[in-house]
């Protein structure tokens, strides 16, 4: 099962919430699935943003998940992390939210844009002078102690917090870019006419000194992080052509040489609102807010520049198996990736299943025959739709060897698992346990207003329907043993397949 779930890790809200909805009568279109009646009113305002409200009458809050289809594969060559770093800036306020005096302040802000381009020129010389980047940071820090005169820190992030407002925050992947809070069900105006400022007149202040934030954050999750290493070496050799290659947070030859004319550029080009989609979920009724919105952010204008065009390179056929190693003083770890479609493709749905009959929970043939049978690990798992889920994507099977045993030996124990699936298939009961298994995640997962807005809106922007949130377990019940074994036998191949290994360095 996929370890970030973005379609259907908020199934259990369907089930345990129903109780809460109430059948709407607005005029906007609805669509009520007839086994788990999801009353999602589904509106377009008149700039193009798609509108889609759930109301849960008696709840006193409202969540609001506001879904880009823009993620890490969309940045442009050589300025990879450009969209986590736009996130980033999302939060940073307007022309008049987070400022003292806009006009005192873009002066500022233009010759810190001015210092840092001389900057990057400066580095990209062949002998670059230390004196001269010297003069330059000293010029930075001095502009950045200038603007702080003039900046009202987090004052986006205050005014919601004073209003009552929780779990503000925002996600970048390799496919979406998400902002979520969730208010008060009585500030809905607050939300509204705040994101219409946010929309509208973004100031991409702080961008340097929080340039540096980013790539610290980079270093904490990934340069010093013995997984997050080893993901990114998987990724990156395994993607030879997909964007799918560069990582969501970006290298960090590229994030320091981001400027925020990228962003602004990146912006304008891609945080289209005939593009987006907003999600609304608790106690509000379609009818009364929908005028809000109209009048709100129905009126954020979409760019003049064209929108960002995503045809990007498909990645080929692998045709042998490829590995990397990756040195680092931790305990040795192993990831195996497979290529596999990406969703809604009917053998990514049996890959998912199979994933579950693979390693979820103690029964599982993974678990049962290496960690608890021949003690060959002491952690193994899988996990689909790795990196993204908008294009296809890799199957990844990670394990941790125990001691006394090496990692190509149970490589091979795992081969010897895959074949007899292959060669054999799964039975009927472990299909039904797998699907037992993913409908109680979804029964037993936590009810949020915030997460269920927040999987109705990655839908709709990712995959073009909402209603996948509502169809994906009568697509799995669809399933037989023989898809299970036709997706092992086509994927999970030698030829198909690329090893990251971890392993501490030799003294």
């Amino acid at each position: 099962m996929r370890l970030f779930c973005k379609r259907f890790c908020v199934f259990a809200l369907i089930f345990t919430a129903l109780a809460a909805f109430s059948p709407l009568s607005a005029q906007e279109t609805t669509d009520a699935d007839s086994n788990f009646n999801l009353p999602v009113v589904e509106k377009v305002l008149q700039n193009g943003l798609t509108v889609l409200i759930l109301e849960r009458p008696g709840v006193p809050v409202v969540s609001f998940s506001l879904m880009q289809p823009v993620g890490a594969q969309d940045a442009p060559k050589g300025k990879t992390g450009l969209p986590h770093m736009l996130e980033h800036m999302m939060f940073k306020g307007t022309e008049t939210v987070g400022t003292l005096s806009y006009a005192k302040e873009k002066p500022i802000l233009d010759e810190m844009d001015k210092v840092a381009q001389e900057t990057n020129d400066e580095n990209e010389k062949l002998q670059p002078s230390t004196e001269r980047l010297k003069a330059l940071a000293d010029q930075m820090e001095k502009l950045e102690q200038e603007h702080h005169q003039v900046v009202v820190k987090d004052e986006l992030s205050a005014i919601y917090t004073q209003n009552g407002g929780q779990s503000l925050n925002a996600w970048t992947s390799q496919d979406a870019t998400n902002y979520t809070i969730t208010l008060p069900a009585n500030k809905f105006n607050l939300y509204a006419t705040i994101e219409q400022d946010r929309l509208s007149h973004p100031v991409f202040r702080e961008f340097y000194s929080e340039r540096n934030v980013v790539a610290q954050e980079r270093r904490w999750r990934t340069e010093s992080n013995p997984e997050g290493k080893l993901s990114e070496a998987l990724e990156s050799t395994a993607f030879s052509a997909s964007p799918y290659k560069d990582p969501a947070i970006g290298w960090m030859s590229d994030i320091m040489k981001l400027m925020r004319p990228d962003a602004e550029a990146f912006y304008h080009q891609t945080y289209r609102p005939d593009q987006g989609v907003l999600a609304i979920v608790g106690g509000v009724q379609a009818k009364d807010i929908i005028p809000i919105l109209e009048k709100t952010l129905g009126q954020v204008p979409n760019p003049t520049v064209p929108p960002l065009k995503k045809n990007w390179t498909k990645e080929p056929p692998q045709e042998g198996q490829k590995t990397v190693h990756v040195y680092f003083d931790a305990d040795p770890m192993v990831m195996m990736g497979w290529h596999m479609p990406n969703f809604p493709h009917a053998d990514g749905l049996a890959l998912d299943v199979l994933s579950d009959i693979l390693t979820t929970g103690n029964t599982s043939r993974l678990m049962q025959h290496l960690l608890f049978g021949k003690k060959l690990v002491t952690s193994i798992s899988t996990e689909t739709g790795f990196p993204g889920d908008r294009s296809p994507n890799l199957f990844v099977l990670s394990f941790n060897p125990a001691p006394g045993h090496s990692a190509d030996s149970i490589v091979s124990a795992i081969d010897a698992e895959i074949a007899d699936i292959q060669n054999n298939g799964v039975t009927q009961a472990e299909l039904d346990r797998a699907r037992r298994n993913i409908e109680s995640a979804f029964l037993w997962g936590k009810i949020s207003t915030s997460d269920l807005a927040q999987d109705l809106a990655y839908n709709q922007a990712v995959h073009g329907d909402w209603r996948y949130v509502t169809r994906y377990m009568d697509m799995v019940r669809a399933l037989t043993p023989d898809d299970i074994k036709k997706v092992a036998a086509e994927y999970l191949t030698s030829e198909n397949r690329t090893i990251a290994y971890l392993e501490r360095p030799a003294k």
